[in-house]
């Protein structure tokens, strides 16, 4: 409910600002300006008719995926349209009703003679300014969504332990997060990231959460080349807040038909005969406590361990490392925030995570968050990049 509501209010509100500053100055007829208001509504209210649409039958699932990619690639345009447009008029509000202040306590007599604003003029700057702006995003969108489809980057990260026995330097741990299979991300591209995974014989593989966006029902076809991940020591699976979504106990028991191992607030001991890697995972830190029995809890993943070398923590949310650390849990995999995923988020992101890309070190615990292999929502990438991490536990 609370959803609906924020996204429509969010939807108004983007209708009345680009109607407002982006059509209604245009040189045109009245009837041209409504149907571009009309357009810009359906743009942005249109998208969500996929809501109420089951994709039941193949003609409405080509319906769905149509204005899904319609709809989810304009409202990353728009994103962006949006932060250009408003560092452009906010400045100019402020200035306008510094001057309104200043011209109501400066005494009539010594006000200049009144000349109002050339209205003609300030019509033609604002169009010309929109021009300048259109043209700029146009081609960061078009780079935005060839970047977010293209073939995950594989990046290294070297986890450097102290006490690691020599048995398991050299351990390496391919992991994938955010895969958000759903409206525009589907099999071929499940296939592809499978393909790369597998490409780099990982000793283990981890998927560290947000899989899916969507039902069991209506995705079970595009998440089956997950069931082609193989590892020596298994390919193993933490539910992010997007399995809540979306049906979490349903999508538990597709990921184990998948071969997939779960861990909800549990761990299993991984025995490579040269050292013991004890492997924990959490639900995810906020979605999981909207769900009886489904509270994250590092301290119960950690619960009754039986003795190991390194303990490693699969937690979708960065911020579960507070929990983690007090656990004793030596590392901590994690994804949730995706970089920030597109100019300008990726540099607003750090307002909202303290931890969004990389390797950190909190207390004694090493936390590497990923960002995503996927995408959430708009299909782009601007000042990130879908990630595959290939960890390797070092001696310190």
């Amino acid at each position: 409910g609370y959803w609906f509501i924020i996204v429509m209010t969010v939807s108004t509100l983007l209708v009345l600002y680009l109607g407002w500053r982006l059509i209604n100055p245009l040189p045109l007829g009245i009837k041209r300006k409504i149907t571009l208001w009309f357009l810009l509504a359906l743009l942005l209210f249109g998208h969500r008719l996929t809501w109420v649409l089951h994709r039941s039958n193949r003609y409405e699932l080509l319906a769905c995926d149509t204005i899904d990619w319609i709809g989810f690639t304009f409202l990353g345009f728009i994103s962006i349209l949006v932060v250009f447009m408003l560092a452009r008029d906010i400045p100019s509000l402020f200035g306008r009703m510094i001057s309104g202040v200043k011209r109501l306590f400066t005494r009539r007599s010594k006000l200049p003679y009144f000349i109002g604003p050339d209205r003609s003029r300030r019509r033609f700057l604002l169009n010309a300014s929109n021009g300048v702006i259109m043209a700029a995003v146009l081609p960061m969108a078009g780079f935005g969504v060839y970047n977010a489809r293209r073939k995950p980057s594989v990046l290294t990260n070297d986890l450097r332990l102290p006490g690691l026995p020599a048995g398991l330097d050299g351990f390496t741990i391919a992991q994938i997060s955010d895969t958000h299979i759903g409206p525009t991300i589907r099999g071929d591209w499940a296939r592809q990231v499978v393909a790369e995974v597998n490409a780099l014989s990982p000793d283990l593989i981890v998927h560290t959460g947000d899989m899916v966006d969507g039902a069991v029902d209506g995705l079970k076809t595009d998440v089956q080349p997950f069931g082609e991940l193989h590892a020596p020591h298994g390919v193993w699976f933490c539910t992010g807040n997007h399995e809540y979504y979306s049906g979490v106990f349903e999508w538990l028991a597709e990921a184990r038909q998948l071969g997939m191992r779960p861990l909800v607030n549990e761990h299993a001991i991984i025995d490579t005969g040269k050292g013991r890697i004890l492997l924990g995972g959490v639900t995810d830190l906020r979605m999981g406590a909207s769900v009886p029995g489904q509270a994250s809890s590092p301290a119960k993943a950690m619960a009754g361990a039986p003795d190991h070398d390194v303990s490693v923590l699969l937690a979708h949310e960065p911020d579960s490392v507070y929990a983690a650390a007090e656990a004793g849990f030596d590392v901590q995999l994690s994804g949730h925030t995706h970089g920030g995923q597109y100019f300008p988020y990726n540099y607003v992101i750090h307002l909202f995570q303290t931890y969004v890309r990389g390797p950190y070190l909190y207390e004694d615990t090493h936390l590497y968050v990923n960002m995503g292999t996927g995408y959430w929502g708009p299909p782009m990438r601007i000042g990130t990049r879908p990630e595959i991490t290939l960890h390797t536990l070092r001696r310190a």
